[in-house]
């Protein structure tokens, strides 16, 4: 026997084997362990998926409201749409449209001018918590984009600048509802201007007394404004809506033609009849009233 080992039957120092769990134990760790795991997959779940389906809500709130402004529209009926939409007063718009140099310098007027006729309509995302000028701002830029590849080398060889094209687009506007009577319309425009022949556009009246309003009355027709066309010669100051590009590119191209004067055919199709001369003109009026508005 060597020095310090211990007798064969004393107690044994060494490391000690793994103790076994008494039956209760086992049934313990039985129903404890699942629920532990449970406990565990369902904290990995929510922090996998709980966090991202929170990210998505966060990404997919909208901010904005999406508001159509229809081609033909006044600033002041845009100013009520955006209000009605998004909850913008009204007032607010109308200020940031009102007459300015930056409307001067667009139109190339010499005065402050409004920004009617250059509010491009289309679908715009709102944000109701930024200024009412983000907007206007983006009217403005889709403005300037979308007519950019129009040509005005047939206005300017007529004398006519750009703001007049703008303004014959938006008498065009109210006035036609197809592109080849768009361009027909212009053409009409622009040659009783070369008659000296007054324009006689109930629309510019109509923008005058502040309503699309179908039957004007004598009062209406003689109403004093510049927008008169009724009553006073050539254009009127400034567009009396907000033309869309078809119209802009009839007022900038329009189809050459004998024609003076036209009327509705007042037969359901919002289409016209053309005339070279007046008397050719009055049997298309007794024409139309025959019609009986289709």
């Amino acid at each position: 026997m060597s020095t310090g080992a211990p007798p064969p039957d004393g107690p044994r120092r060494g490391r000690r084997g793994p103790e076994r769990a008494t039956p209760a134990g086992r049934t313990v760790l039985l129903i404890v362990a699942p629920i532990l795991a449970l406990v565990v997959i369902a904290v990995g779940l929510w922090a996998t998926f709980g966090r991202v389906g929170d990210a998505e809500v966060t990404q997919t709130t909208p901010t904005t409201i999406d508001v159509l402004f229809i081609e033909g529209l006044r600033r002041s009926q845009m100013a009520e749409i955006l209000q009605e939409k998004t909850g913008i007063p009204a007032a607010d718009y109308m200020a940031a449209t009102d007459p300015s140099e930056l409307g001067q310098r667009l139109a190339g007027t010499a005065k402050p001018t409004s920004l009617e006729g250059f509010l491009f309509p289309a679908t715009y995302p709102v944000d109701p918590k930024k200024p009412v000028t983000d907007l206007v701002d983006y009217q403005l830029d889709t403005f300037a984009r979308r007519t950019a590849g129009i040509s005005y080398a047939a206005a300017k060889k007529k004398k006519l600048t750009k703001y007049d094209v703008l303004i014959i687009a938006s008498l065009v506007e109210r006035e036609a509802s197809t592109p080849k009577e768009r361009r027909i319309i212009a053409g009409v425009i622009e040659n009783r201007l070369r008659a000296r022949m007054r324009l006689d556009i109930d629309a510019t009246v109509q923008y005058a007394v502040g309503s699309w309003k179908a039957e004007l009355t004598k009062d209406d027709l003689a109403i004093e404004s510049p927008y008169n066309t009724r009553k006073y010669f050539g254009l009127p100051p400034g567009p009396i809506c907000n033309p869309g590009e078809d119209s802009i590119k009839a007022a900038a191209n329009p189809i050459p033609s004998k024609y003076l004067f036209y009327v509705s055919k007042n037969d359901g199709s919002d289409l016209h009849y053309f005339a070279a001369t007046e008397p050719e003109h009055v049997a298309n009026i007794k024409r139309a009233a025959a019609n009986g508005g289709g």
